[in-house]
């Protein structure tokens, strides 16, 4: 009798087994290194440089009978201190025929549905000094991979919407965030127009709170993409708000085949509230052009030129100053 139940305690600890076997699970790594040369009217950010950007990602998914979707990811920096320590987003997803439902370690909506001139780039370069409080993109601002719970809709006739929610806990009660996002696709002419929505805001005590909004479209015609768009940002409010930005952005990209495409960018960013006595306003400008090859599957080189100009305006923090010039970077990729 004894032996019998032995038997069957194994068995069941066997189907058991079995059954979480069931998830799938894939290890995945995006490796790039990087060899950049700056010319600036600041001498000392003149010169060369090395550098690495390394991400792994392990990604569990399950499928239940009642047809749910479940997927864990671990998301970590492969390169910041020499070891896997540097932990980026760590999540859960639900999905089903009402959406997906996102909780943990994970982007705000806004990021989901954001749009910018950045993002028919590859590499988002940018040049201001340590003191600036400028945007640098027309795209979306203030998100993070802070704990929260977020939800999107499904597709529903080329619409989709989302929210989420960060609560900043017991110690900070008032630095909670929300963000919300809406898009729309639609065919055109034999392509597709995108348009998006986005806008997040983080409480606070009056000179901290933030808010932003993020707007645009991108237009898809065979081999070529253009996107339009606009960003403003502020932080603080009434007579404490020390900053109200608004930067706006164009760019295009063509694929000309055999592994090769094209980009260029450009973006104008201003923020009214840092102004000198004379009206001189902290603004920046950058024109950015770049050649991606995809040289084999997983592996691609990019070289990626930006033209900058910022002037501080009325923003006098310690590291700020007027600096302009250029980088020019190459980007070796590989994804496994």
């Amino acid at each position: 009798m004894r032996k019998l139940l032995l038997t069957s305690s194994a068995l069941v600890a066997a189907a058991s087994i079995s059954s979480y076997a069931l998830a799938d699970v894939s290890v995945t790594g995006a490796f790039e290194w990087r060899y950049t040369t700056q010319s600036s009217s600041q001498a000392a950010e003149d010169g060369t440089e090395f550098g690495t950007d390394n991400e792994v990602t392990i990604k569990f998914t399950n499928k239940t009978d009642t047809g749910l979707t479940l997927t864990g990811v671990y998301d970590f920096d492969a390169d910041g201190a020499g070891d896997f320590s540097g932990g980026d987003e760590s999540h859960l997803t639900i999905a089903g025929g009402f959406g997906t439902v996102s909780m943990g370690l994970n982007d705000a909506v806004n990021d989901s549905f954001g749009i910018g001139e950045h993002d028919l780039i590859d590499e988002d370069l940018s040049q201001v000094p340590a003191g600036s409080s400028i945007v640098t993109t027309a795209g979306e601002q203030g998100n993070s991979d802070a704990n929260k719970i977020s939800y999107i809709t499904p597709a529903m006739g080329g619409f989709q919407a989302g929210y989420s929610l960060m609560d900043s806990g017991t110690a900070v009660q008032s630095e909670d965030q929300t963000a919300m996002g809406v898009s729309y696709t639609m065919p055109l002419a034999g392509g597709s127009l995108m348009v998006r929505y986005n806008k997040q805001t983080t409480d606070g005590a009056a000179a901290a709170e933030t808010e932003a909004v993020n707007y645009g479209a991108k237009l898809t015609m065979g081999a070529a993409s253009v996107i339009v768009a606009k960003g403003e940002s502020t932080i603080g409010a009434g007579a404490a708000q020390t900053d109200d930005r608004e930067a706006n952005g164009i760019s295009a990209r063509y694929n000309l085949g055999g592994g090769i495409s094209i980009g260029a960018s450009t973006v104008t960013a201003e923020d009214d509230k840092d102004k000198t006595a004379a009206g001189v306003a902290e603004k920046y400008t950058a024109n950015i052009a770049e050649v991606s090859y995809t040289v084999a599957p997983g592996l691609s080189a990019k070289v990626t030129y930006l033209d900058y100009d910022y002037t501080q305006g009325g923003e006098t923090a310690a590291g700020n100053t007027d600096d302009s010039g250029s980088k020019t970077q190459l980007t070796i990729s590989a994804s496994f």
